[in-house]
């Protein structure tokens, strides 16, 4: 269940706008009212069950509006740190902080493979300073070094790895021993 109690209201001003365009249709003509029950309910099914089902919402929203990078300012003074994100990732938490936590649509190897990848091009770049692959009891990922003295640790954690569904967590932290 999604949790958002806004849904609530959502559900009855949406059955009562369907019940509305309902009667006038019945009025109007009876035949079309048959046609709108076969089209309106199934829609309204699965309008309810994206909102009230949260593992269909996130799997629907990793299709149409997959985020693609992780963005946050609240680190570096000099400037946003961005982290390319993996395709049908979704962002889970607050959008008004920096929340480390996405769902991703892909298994293990695919996200290490990605990350490798990305992590040569931004090394090339001279956006990043150094890297390893880390891997810990149920979860693999990329300990990631930058210029400015920031450490980025990202990482994946799923139920197996052919798993087509897993948890990212990225951190990011200042590393004490460099002088900044």
């Amino acid at each position: 269940m999604s949790g958002n109690l806004l849904y609530i209201p959502y559900t009855v001003i949406l059955i009562i706008c369907l019940a509305v365009i309902g009667l006038i249709i019945n009025i109007k003509c009876k035949r079309s009212l048959n046609k709108y029950l076969i089209v309106s309910i199934p829609i309204f099914v699965l309008i309810q069950f994206y909102f009230w089902n949260l593992d269909f919402n996130y799997y629907v929203k990793s299709y149409l509006f997959p985020d693609n990078s992780y963005e946050c300012d609240y680190y570096s003074e000099d400037g946003d740190i961005i982290i390319p994100l993996p395709k049908r990732t979704v962002f889970q938490g607050k959008q008004d902080v920096c929340s480390p936590f996405f769902l991703t649509y892909v298994n293990q190897d695919y996200f290490l493979e990605f990350y490798q990848n990305e992590v040569i091009a931004m090394k090339i770049n001279g956006e990043v300073q150094n890297y390893k692959f880390v891997e810990k009891k149920n979860s693999k990922g990329f300990e990631i070094e930058l210029p400015n003295g920031f450490e980025v640790y990202i990482f994946i954690s799923s139920d197996s790895e052919v798993s087509q569904k897993g948890s990212i967590s990225i951190e990011v932290k200042k590393d004490l021993k460099k002088p900044s």
